[in-house]
């Protein structure tokens, strides 16, 4: 016999089930809604409070396993035997072949300076997920990156590859299950590169926090560039002189169009005058002509407001602004 239930009946119950929804019976009474929705804050309380717990345990591993070469060696082998091998139920004389082939790189000098690094950056990371007050964090940020300046000559290329990576998928995020939960805006997540490290959080930070304080860190971050070029290209002359000749004058272009709308644009216009008259042959100047021209345009129907007074940072005393 065919038991196959007929097409149209089939049709017909799905229909009714459309036209007729549940019951007032079958349905949820406010007080059972309310008393599921207390259910669902429990839980994710839990989970808010677990997930705080593991980072605070992360944090206090990757202070320890920076505080020196050895610690962050043998935390890299932990993590790595942990994620490599255990994780596939491989055998431990797998995971000591393995150590032995790579012991050499591993335990180099630049290796090991980047591991410290890496795990020093994915602390104040997780501080900004957790909400640390940029007051706090942005001093520092940029001792940090002093910091990686300071080491670049240890870190030699392959640890500033390292660096350049994000920290979010770093062996030590991923031994801690942290890579979804490092959620934060206006934030690099690659230590190694610093120029976003100060245009994603010190400066904006700065902006909207202590614009008279925007020169001055403009001016560290143009210091730290120009120290990082001379010991990594100690000597190599033409990249020194490239620097010299092209990109140092971008970077204060950068940093006089910032003052220009977001502090002061009487000093902001007599930086940019000062660098149109000092690099006529630069690269950028056509450029940089049509964007100061824009810049005037712009506030030309609205006067920016005056800087306070004696908190504007000091300028070249070059007399007043000519446009000729």
């Amino acid at each position: 016999m065919n038991r196959t239930f007929p097409t149209f009946l089939c049709l017909s119950v799905f229909a009714w089930g459309i036209i007729c929804p549940l019951t007032a019976a079958d349905s949820l009474s406010e007080e059972e809604v309310e008393g599921i929705l207390g259910q669902l804050a429990v839980i994710e309380d839990e989970h808010n409070g677990n997930r705080v717990s593991l980072r605070t345990s992360a944090v206090r591993a990757f202070e320890t396993a920076a505080a020196s070469d050895k610690a962050a060696y043998e935390f890299y082998l932990q993590c790595h035997k942990e994620l490599k091998f255990d994780a596939k139920d491989a055998s431990f004389s797998d995971f000591r072949a393995w150590r032995e082939r790579n012991e050499e790189r591993i335990k180099s000098k630049s290796n090991l300076s980047a591991l410290r690094l890496q795990l020093q950056y994915l602390v104040l990371t997780m501080k900004a997920a957790e909400g640390v007050d940029r007051e706090t964090l942005v001093p520092e940020l940029e001792s940090f990156v002093a910091n990686i300046v300071s080491h670049s000559k240890d870190l030699e290329r392959s640890g500033m590859t390292t660096l350049e990576e994000s920290v979010k998928t770093s062996i030590f995020a991923e031994a801690y299950k942290l890579n979804k939960s490092l959620e934060v805006s206006n934030w690099c997540f690659e230590p190694g590169n610093f120029g976003d490290v100060y245009a994603k959080t010190i400066f904006p930070f700065m902006r909207s926090e202590h614009p008279e304080s925007l020169a001055d860190a403009w001016d560290r971050r143009i210091s730290l560039s120009k120290d990082f070029v001379m010991i990594t290209q100690e000597e190599n002359q033409f990249e020194l002189d490239k620097f010299q000749t092209e990109r140092l004058p971008e970077l204060n272009w950068q940093k006089a169009s910032d003052l220009y709308q977001n502090y002061s644009s009487k000093q902001g216009a007599q930086s940019m005058l000062t660098l149109l008259r000092g690099n006529p042959s630069h690269t950028s100047l056509k450029n940089w002509l049509d964007q100061f021209r824009e810049l005037l345009a712009t506030s030309s129907s609205a006067t920016p407001e005056a800087p306070p007074a004696n908190t504007a940072p000091s300028v070249n005393n070059e007399g007043p602004l000519s446009f000729e």
